[in-house]
């Protein structure tokens, strides 16, 4: 079973992320299905008044995704190097910051992790851009119940971007979500309840493709 690893936009009332500088750097990257460089990331996250009951996961804007000390520490646990942990300051006067419940110390999260887990032929896709290399590319439909995933091999992230997979003169692309296997999307629900929005997508049946 696996999730699309989604915290909700707005469940952080109070702490907003600044605007994105270069961002059309940062759409090279996504395009390039890369990590985006630490140095990229925005500082600082400001507060702009009293916060109380702030998440441990929480999404401030819709490209960032912002974890705690206490998250980062279980997902270090339970997926280590899969998830590169960017320090982020926070901005806020001292009145607020007296009047506020905050955590030792928050992190943006950069997913590292990368696998080839979709079966792209068993799926409906949609077409893409055909580029003067004359490649036919395909992304998935939004329907994430029709998606389908092979189960997951050993050694491959619990936390990750799908990697493009090529089939002839066809390529495939799904990296624009992030994905999480059960087993750590119950592990974060658990110690941090309601923080996560349950998306499940295809149930993983098959064995693992062979490499093209």
């Amino acid at each position: 079973m696996v999730y699309i690893f989604d915290p909700p936009l707005g469940n952080s009332p109070g702490l907003i992320s600044p605007l994105w500088d270069g961002l059309d750097d940062l759409n090279a990257y996504y395009r390039a299905n890369k990590p985006i460089p630490a140095a990229k990331f925005p500082q600082p996250l400001i507060v702009d008044g009293p916060v109380q009951d702030v998440p441990d996961i929480f999404r401030p804007s819709s490209r960032v995704i912002v974890f705690s000390e206490s998250a980062r520490a279980l997902m270090e646990k339970s997926a280590p190097g899969q998830v590169e942990f960017i320090p982020v300051g926070i901005q806020i006067d001292h009145d607020s910051a007296l009047q506020s419940n905050l955590a030792s110390a928050y992190y943006y999260v950069n997913v590292l992790g990368r696998a080839q887990r979709f079966q792209w032929l068993e799926m409906p896709t949609r077409p893409c851009q055909t580029s003067e290399d004359d490649i036919e590319r395909f992304v998935m439909i939004d329907d994430y119940s029709q998606w389908k995933l092979r189960q997951r091999a050993s050694g491959e992230p619990l936390i990750w971007r799908e990697s493009w997979w090529r089939f002839n003169n066809k390529e495939y692309r799904g990296h624009f979500e992030i994905l999480i296997e059960d087993v750590l999307w119950q592990q974060l629900d658990g110690e941090f309840p309601n923080e996560l929005n349950a998306i499940r997508v295809g149930a993983s049946i098959c064995p693992p493709e062979p490499s093209v």
